[in-house]
């Protein structure tokens, strides 16, 4: 991993909007690019807007213009940007362009209840590499699922994403992210960022907001949680360097994934 500006955004976005959410992702791309990020992030469905079982409708093919006018924004900025929508199937895509290229999107694995009955399910955890690192990609809820994270860490991934699209807001926003985000980070050895999207959806859905970024031993680096909100932090090789070193001084700097012995699990 390079040395990199991480931000995490929370924003607003009405469910089949996506000129109107376009504008904002652009308007908020520039807004990062003007703190000098180097990758920016948005929330699950960013740019369909997400409410179920609604924004199945709202299928996107990936050639899209308006995907295309992000795709430029990359390349105009000279950020890595992370965004989503519903791509073909119809699937819960979060997808990653870099200097006008798609470079990679995840498809959501775990659905839940009210997704199930009108979403495609993704088949894979593959990491997408960027020019200043790999990266994992899970979503709202699957931030619970704690094997998703383990997976891409043993995949080679320096940051987790977590984009979300929750009703939950405020001080039950951060106590429940309090309670999963520092052990997926502090047992992975991986930065962690997550980001949620923020108010009205325009059918009847409320979204609780909040956004926050964590070093790979679990400590908060930012983190705000009152509206829409952008949080940036610097991201250093350094922590994830010393403590995936193999010959670690102390116990301190070790790198809990290498003591594994996935022989004995699941059996």
């Amino acid at each position: 991993m390079k040395d990199l500006r991480l931000t995490m955004v929370c924003m607003n976005s009405r469910v089949g909007d996506l000129d109107g959410n376009l504008s904002r992702i652009l308007t908020v791309c520039d807004e990062a690019s003007g703190k000098e990020s180097d990758m920016v992030c948005f929330p699950e469905l960013s740019l369909t807007g997400y409410s179920m079982p609604g924004s199945a409708s709202f299928e996107m093919p990936d050639d899209d213009p308006r995907i295309g006018a992000i795709l430029d924004k990359s390349s105009d900025t000279g950020m890595c940007i992370c965004f989503g929508y519903v791509g073909r199937g119809p699937t819960i895509r979060q997808a990653v362009v870099e200097n006008g290229r798609l470079i990679g999107h995840y498809d959501k694995t775990h659905l839940g209840d009210r997704e199930e009955t009108v979403i495609e399910a993704g088949r894979e955890l593959n990491t997408i590499e960027t020019s200043r690192a790999v990266l994992g990609i899970q979503l709202c809820w699957e931030s619970h699922f704690p094997e998703i994270t383990t997976t891409y860490a043993l995949k080679g991934a320096d940051i987790v994403l977590m984009p979300f699209a929750s009703g939950l807001g405020g001080e039950r926003r951060r106590s429940s992210w309090g309670r999963c985000l520092p052990a997926r980070a502090y047992d992975n050895t991986v930065y962690v960022g997550a980001c949620n999207a923020y108010g009205p959806t325009g059918t009847g859905t409320y979204l609780g907001g909040g956004a926050t970024i964590l070093d790979p031993r679990g400590i908060v680096m930012s983190e705000d949680y009152s509206g829409e909100c952008m949080v940036t932090a610097d991201l250093t090789s350094e922590p994830l360097d010393r403590i995936r070193a193999k010959g670690y001084e102390n116990m301190r700097d070790l790198c809990f994934l290498d003591k594994r012995r996935p022989e004995l699990y699941f059996r």
